[in-house]
């Protein structure tokens, strides 16, 4: 990672929501044409194991804790996807979808100079990852992801029209992604060699337990995997838990107190946070590190009171936690 051209990644984490006392919310599922109930549209809460669908009628129903802290997505075949703040919205009331509008593929001055296996090698090292084998998280249906080069940008980009199936053997569970958008910014050495300088990805997830029963390796990798996640590292920032939660930081090689460069500003629920150096080093548990920087004149981004981050383009990581990706990602829910 610690090269010129490391592989920066962020993952675009949505505004989380909490309720205050364990709820359940109905309503129903139409198309916003013809007024027709949509049946089997998933409901769900993104990025967590908590998710249901419509019948017949287009009625869902969804029970959620009150630690609940993700947005409620809606998601149908052909249609835009919605997202919704859970707090405004009632029972039985209706969310009609608009359908999606036929989309010409983009059309490049130049042909695309590489072939569909170069391009999705590439896609799914920067959406999957390095760390784990591809044997071990998989994604199951590869013939609905499209992926274009453009040779002048250098500039990798996937679509999906229907969400994407991941089988995670490593963390033991079945994601499916809805893709809204994946740019990985590619530069080419003289050798041929691809090289990523920065990748962005958003959508929404939805986890299901592969097995009924957690296995003992699964909980040990999810355990590990927590403890080396930007979520876990923004959490224990904004609390000011660093160094209770394992984490230290050096700048130019010295460990230093672990708020001396991060000006830390409560603003109600939120946390604004300002860093007084270029770059510091992140280390957790005193083996993996990190590397840390703000592509940003102000060096400013806000911590949620969830532990997601804005704006996600301008925080940059590096080093394990730049190496993150799906496979080693948890649903939101899970430490709860």
């Amino acid at each position: 990672m610690f090269t010129n051209y490391a592989n920066h990644f962020i993952w675009i984490l949505l505004l989380f929501t909490t309720i205050t006392s364990a709820q359940e919310l109905e309503g129903f599922i139409l198309d916003e044409k013809t007024k027709e109930p949509l049946f089997g549209v998933s409901v769900y809460f993104d990025g967590t194991t908590n998710g249901t669908s419509t019948n017949g009628e287009g009625k869902f129903s969804i029970r959620y804790k009150a630690s609940t802290k993700s947005a409620l997505v809606v998601s149908y075949l052909g249609y835009e996807t919605q997202l919704f703040d859970v707090r405004k919205l009632t029972n039985g009331m209706s969310i009609y979808l608009k359908e999606k509008p036929q989309s010409l593929e983009t059309v490049y001055l130049e042909n695309d100079p590489w072939s569909r296996k170069k391009k999705m090698d590439i896609f799914k090292r920067e959406f999957i990852g390095k760390s784990v084998d591809f044997s071990e998280c998989r994604i199951m249906n590869q013939k609905d992801i499209t992926v274009t080069y453009n040779p002048i940008t250098q500039k990798l980009n996937a679509y999906a029209e229907k969400p994407i199936i991941i089988k995670n053997k490593y963390l033991g569970y079945t994601i499916t992604y809805t893709m809204e958008e994946f740019e990985a910014d590619l530069r080419l050495t003289t050798t041929g060699i691809v090289l990523t300088r920065s990748v962005y990805v958003e959508g929404s997830s939805f986890y299901t337990e592969r097995n009924k029963r957690v296995r003992r390796k699964h909980r040990k990798a999810r355990e590990r995997e927590y403890g080396q996640s930007v979520l876990y590292f923004m959490r224990s920032l904004s609390k000011k838990q660093l160094r209770e939660n394992g984490f230290q930081i050096f700048h130019k090689g010295f460990i230093v107190p672990p708020y001396k460069y991060f000006q830390i500003t409560k603003i109600g629920e939120d946390t604004k946070v300002k860093l007084t150096a270029d770059r510091l080093v992140v280390v957790y548990d005193r083996i993996h590190k990190s590397f840390m920087t703000i592509l940003d004149k102000n060096k400013e981004f806000v911590i949620n009171k969830y532990g997601n981050y804005s704006p996600p383009r301008k925080v940059s990581f590096g080093g394990v936690l730049g190496d993150k990706r799906i496979a080693n990602t948890l649903p939101l829910d899970y430490d709860l």
